[in-house]
């Protein structure tokens, strides 16, 4: 005996979206890197610390203009832990020429974007 089919008529019609509904935009993923990368530059002098204001808090950019000195700093390792949906806290070094200084940073997300609320240079 063939198996049963179902026919044409009783299927369900599929269900598109409405055309002139937009869909919206998908938040951009965290890449600490957006931030880390600028942020050594404008340590090292090669990037004017105002330049960091798109995507840092005044206090944040304040305390990279206080402490950027063409000194050479590299990166180290560092770190990211998503404490919720919509912020992230970031740690690490910074390798400096004669020492090694630990940062910490707090990235929260506004509208489709990351915006870093807090940094600390730590001594």
């Amino acid at each position: 005996m063939p198996p049963l089919l179902r026919t044409l008529s009783s299927a369900k019609p599929a269900t598109t979206p409405h055309p002139t509904a937009k869909p919206s935009p998908e938040p951009l993923p965290l890449d600490a890197r957006h931030f880390l990368f600028p942020l050594v530059e404008a340590l090292n002098g090669r990037r004017p610390p105002r330049q960091l204001a798109a995507a840092f808090a005044p206090a944040a950019v304040t305390t990279v203009s206080e402490a950027a000195t063409p000194t050479g700093a590299r990166l180290g390792r560092y770190r990211l832990c998503h404490v919720s949906p919509d912020a992230a806290e970031l740690a690490g070094t910074l390798h400096m020429p004669t020492k090694v200084r630990a940062f910490a940073a707090r990235v929260e997300r506004r509208g489709s974007g990351w915006h870093c609320t807090e940094f600390h240079l730590l001594p």
